[in-house]
């Protein structure tokens, strides 16, 4: 009998939970000892399984396109980071470092604005709207309208695929991101015609960045031009306290 291909699902101690490739089948199953010592899996890695009489086991674990430290997780495609408008306004240095995360990871990033039934009564909701728009939607990364109190937008999330919720982050760091790398993963920034090609657009002159000319001339949004700033510069203090 081959060996199966399957999906690990979910993680019951060490009990795990697969969907089979190609299949509805759901199948339990333990790791064989010699590669539990050598990796752990996680949630979203495809498995290759081994019937054994009754039992199956986990054999070995194919190659990740990609995994995550908070949560635990591997193989992810797509990634929608929800947003609320008006009072409070959302926090744009926490949005801006989960779509670095998104685009360091190779996943897709997808912005959901909720609460938009505000719009035609909060002046804030509605600047908070066209700001999004404006700023993420000329980066191309997908917007999605959405107010969960009048289920307006709701169709716009289905999907066919498996759905890992995670509660809000009040605060997050960047994790696998140095500060000299931080300006690959602002499209913006991409093709910058600075006159240095390390140009980090922090330390250096408006005369040899053309980032910084392109903010002055409103051709970048100042405001995410500044988060960039706040968010490299606290990277490099992290860099700076690890190799001291």
């Amino acid at each position: 009998m081959e060996n199966i291909i399957a999906k690990v699902i979910r993680i019951d101690l060490d009990i795990y939970i697969l969907k089979v490739k190609n299949s509805e089948d759901i199948i339990s199953a333990k790791v064989r000892g010699n590669l539990k010592k050598k990796e752990s899996i996680l949630v979203g890695d495809l498995v290759e399984v081994e019937r054994v009489k009754e039992d199956y086991m986990i054999i070995n674990v194919q190659k990740r396109n990609n995994s995550l430290i908070r949560p635990p997780v591997s193989n992810i495609d797509q990634m929608i980071i929800v947003v609320s408008v008006g009072a409070p306004n959302p926090d744009y240095i926490l949005l801006d470092k989960q779509i670095v995360l998104c685009f360091s990871k190779k996943i897709k990033p997808v912005i959901c604005v909720n609460k938009i039934d505000l719009a035609d009564e909060d002046i804030e909701a509605k600047k908070d709207i066209e700001y999004i728009n404006s700023v993420y939607g000329k980066i191309g990364v997908e917007v999605v309208y959405v107010s969960a109190k009048k289920e307006i937008g709701i169709d716009s999330l289905n999907t066919e695929s498996y759905i890992l919720d995670t509660p809000g982050f009040s605060s997050y760091e960047l994790y696998d991101v140095e500060h000299k790398q931080l300006r690959n993963y602002y499209p913006e920034f991409l093709n910058s015609g600075c006159d240095y090609d390390d140009c980090a657009h922090v330390i250096e002159s408006d005369k040899v960045c053309n980032i910084k000319r392109k903010v002055n001339d409103n051709k970048i949004d100042s405001g995410r031009y500044e988060r960039y700033v706040y968010i490299y510069e606290k990277l490099k203090e992290k860099y700076d306290r690890r190799y001291k």
